[in-house]
């Protein structure tokens, strides 16, 4: 038992003097902060960002323009009654009916609702009414917000209120930058991970590791390699007044090694990988089977033809948006099965431009080799001037 006693004692006092560290809570947070920073700009957190921003968008547009459509609405709903009582007041007072006269005073009161409805359409009535669907649902606004932080910009729907021009403005101001960064971070990873595929699909082998290009020989990389001479040379009086303890009894000698540094990493890095080349005929034909799966899936929800179906697509996808031929009422509207159309329209559009962005990344690096390689034929382009790029 005062065994016992004396290890339990010895055990709780070195604890007393070694407590367990603990971390501050400032330093918790900043850890957390930059995995969070880390994984917000990596492949996943930027998508989850680009499409979280897009809804967060969709509801403010939605509460900023609802409200003014459904306004809108009814007063040209008013406007039209009013219109139909008035023309049935010009047809009772003409008891007898004189073809001239009631032509007419109905002419002048239909020139008036024509002007009176075009100014409604240009303040944002669509000719819809409030049975067909407004204008303005979630997946309008959704749409709408991909469509502006993309730069495409179909027309076919903007806002009308001043707090809607404003939110727009800072939207895109944020919004455009983080796409643009989506664009090249997914590009690229997608271009890294298609040339990979395509090299193990083709069976591209690496070139023997035992070659080293012979051009920029003003290039080396340089190594010391130590070594020790066995002689009894001293290395002067310095050496003679220190201790005997620190005297050496071997010199030390460097010798000096060169080695030639590979010019171009992208077409022999570390020491002699291949070059993977992708063709440009390869990189067309993946747009253009992309263009016709989206033509295809359109004329079919749409009612379009397929050559309207590519049109649309193509017109898109190069963020041209001409907005002569933008998703109808299955798209856009609250009907039943919208929401997953929207989805897949959201889908293809963000892929698509994913994709163009990695066909204009491989064509990229292939036209460059293709023209430095010309250059260097013709006399045009030397060595040095090829380093420097």
């Amino acid at each position: 038992m005062p065994s016992e006693r004396k290890k339990s004692s010895y055990r709780s006092r070195r604890e007393s003097h070694h407590p367990m560290k603990k971390r501050p809570p400032v330093n918790k947070c900043k850890t957390c902060c930059r995995k969070f920073t880390a994984f917000m700009f990596s492949h996943v957190g930027l998508c989850g960002l680009v499409v979280g921003y897009s809804i967060l968008g969709a509801f403010a547009f939605r509460a900023l323009e609802a409200p003014y459509e459904e306004v809108k609405e009814s007063e040209v709903t008013e406007m039209r009654e009013q219109t139909v009582e008035r023309l049935w007041d010009i047809t009772y007072h003409y008891n007898v009916l004189y073809r001239e006269n009631w032509t007419r005073t109905v002419t002048s009161e239909i020139e008036e609702f024509q002007a009176a409805l075009i100014a409604a359409v240009r303040d944002g009535y669509d000719g819809k009414g409030v049975e067909a669907g407004q204008q303005w649902s979630f997946s309008g606004a959704f749409l709408y917000s991909l469509t502006v932080i993309t730069t495409i910009g179909y027309g076919n729907i903007a806002p009308k209120t001043n707090w809607g021009k404003l939110v727009t403005i800072l939207y895109a101001i944020v919004g455009i930058p983080l796409m643009f960064l989506y664009l090249t971070n997914i590009g690229d990873f997608l271009a890294k991970s298609f040339k990979y595929l395509y090299r193990r699909l083709c069976g591209c082998k690496p070139q023997d590791g035992r070659r080293r290009p012979r051009r920029h020989v003003e290039h080396y990389r340089v190594h010391h390699i130590v070594l020790q001479e066995n002689t009894s040379n001293s290395h002067g009086p310095l050496e003679a007044t220190l201790p005997s303890k620190f005297r050496t009894s071997q010199p030390v000698a460097e010798e000096v090694k060169m080695e030639v540094i590979p010019d171009d990493p992208s077409e022999e890095g570390d020491y002699g990988k291949s070059r993977t080349n992708v063709p440009i005929t390869l990189c067309l034909t993946l747009i253009t089977g992309y263009i016709c799966g989206g033509a295809f899936l359109f004329s079919i929800w749409e009612g379009w033809d397929y050559l309207d179906g590519a049109y649309f697509c193509f017109v898109t996808l190069s963020t041209i948006g001409f907005g002569d031929l933008v998703p109808g009422d299955t798209v856009v509207s609250d009907t039943p099965g919208s929401q997953e159309k929207l989805v897949i329209c959201s889908l293809y559009l963000l892929g698509g431009m994913a994709l163009i962005a990695m066909c204009f990344t491989l064509v990229q690096e292939e036209v460059i080799y293709k023209m430095r390689s010309i250059g260097k034929r013709l006399g045009i382009v030397n060595d040095s001037e090829d380093s420097d790029d």
